[in-house]
Parts: structure tokens; sequence; C-alpha cells
């Protein structure tokens, strides 16, 4: 996408395109040169980053053209390098991955609540280590529930299970997180291990409380369907 100025990078009403050309690609991690003010890149990560992969690129690189053309590509290639390895390590590539999660209603441990933070980081150490700490976070709070299949449950003892029936269709943009398509109605049944009344909180700030035997139904965006 062209920039609507002479400076580089995409304006925060240009969010719109730029989520259709993402999803119509399939997926497509966006590129995006630095040249504006941090609170425009920030308006523009805040509309884009929830669905699609979004990485800021070093606008000086567009000074590059038509000089010196080998320095501009490998430049870009590094980036895609690295963008690659996102994509085979930490992308969510099916439905259990923790990522998913609804991070507004989650509570994970201490050591391992960063691992929706840590997936946006870009650089190849901070991606291996964000593919790392989704694995610390699979073994913390990937557990046996009632003698029966494994369920994501949180620190307050909430289980948050992906199995249920699909319902609730997402609107686009929320029917993708973070380059991920996510299945029609797919959602989150949260219970109780315990069985005791509890709360969830949504991505609004909002609370939602449950019986002890009661259930609440959240999506990976934290939106609360009735």
């Amino acid at each position: 996408m062209r920039s609507n100025t002479r400076s580089p990078g995409l304006a925060p009403s240009q969010v719109t395109k730029a989520l259709d050309l993402a999803a119509n690609e399939g997926g497509a991690h966006l590129l995006v040169m630095r040249g504006r003010e941090k609170q425009e890149e920030a308006l523009v990560s805040a509309g884009i980053a929830p669905y699609f992969r979004i990485r800021w690129v070093n606008g000086t690189l567009l000074k590059l053209i038509p000089h010196a053309m080998d320095r501009f590509f490998e430049g870009i290639n590094q980036v895609l390098s690295e963008e690659l390895e996102w994509t085979e390590t930490v992308k969510p590539q099916d439905e259990s991955c923790c990522l998913l999660l609804p991070e507004c209603a989650f509570s994970a441990a201490a050591d391992v609540r960063h691992v929706w933070s840590a997936a946006l980081e870009s650089g190849l150490e901070r991606i291996r280590l964000a593919a790392r700490a989704s694995k610390q976070f699979e073994i913390r709070h990937w557990l046996s529930h009632r003698n029966g299949p494994r369920a994501w449950i949180d620190d307050d003892d909430k289980v948050f299970d992906h199995r249920g029936a699909r319902h609730g269709l997402a609107p686009f943009p929320r029917s993708w997180k973070l380059s991920y398509q996510l299945p029609l109605g797919f959602h989150f049944d949260i219970t109780s291990k315990v069985v005791r009344a509890f709360r969830v909180q949504s991505f609004d700030g909002g609370r939602h409380d449950a019986l002890g035997s009661g259930h609440v139904n959240i999506d990976p965006h934290g939106y609360v369907r009735i």
C-alpha cells in the first residue's frame, strides 16, 4: 500500500484497507515502514496487531532505493527470514494454541503471563523467546480436568475449553487473531474447576459473573458472547 502522504507508513485512516488486504492474502503479515509520529504508529498498531501480524520496518531502508538495491534487498530479506521463523514457531497453528486465549480473562502464572505481548515482538532472538514462552505456558496451564481431556486452566481455577458447540459468529476482523483465521463460531466455554461462583473480565474491563455450575462464553479477543 502506498502512504497517503510523502512520509512512509500507514495512517490510521488506512487501517481498514490494510486489514482487508491482509485477510484477502490469507493472513498476510503487514510490514510497515516507520516514518510517522509515535502516536500515529500506536493507533495503527492498535487497529491491526490484535488480528494480523504487524512488523515495523526501519524507514531508512527506503533511502537505499535506487542507489543501493543490494543493501535494500538484504535488509528486507532479513525481515522476511525472521517473519518466516515467527510463522513456524509462534503463529497459532491450530485451535489449541495458548495465544488464542483472551489475555484479559485468563489469570496466567506470573512467569508466563507475558506470552501474548512476547508474540508481538520482532527480531530473531525475541521471536525465539516468544516460542519458548508459549511452550512454558503450555506446561503451566494445559492440564487434565476431572480425569477428562486436557484444557486450559488458569491460576483462579477457571477452565477454558474450546471444544464446545460453535455459535455466535464473530464479525471481521475479530474472526482473525495473529494472522490465524479462527474457525466459524470459535470461542471458549469458561467453567469453574472447583464448581464455585467465578467472575470473568472482558476486553472492555466489564465483569461477568457465573454461578458455580454455570459458564461464560468468550472469544479469543475477550468479547463475551451471551
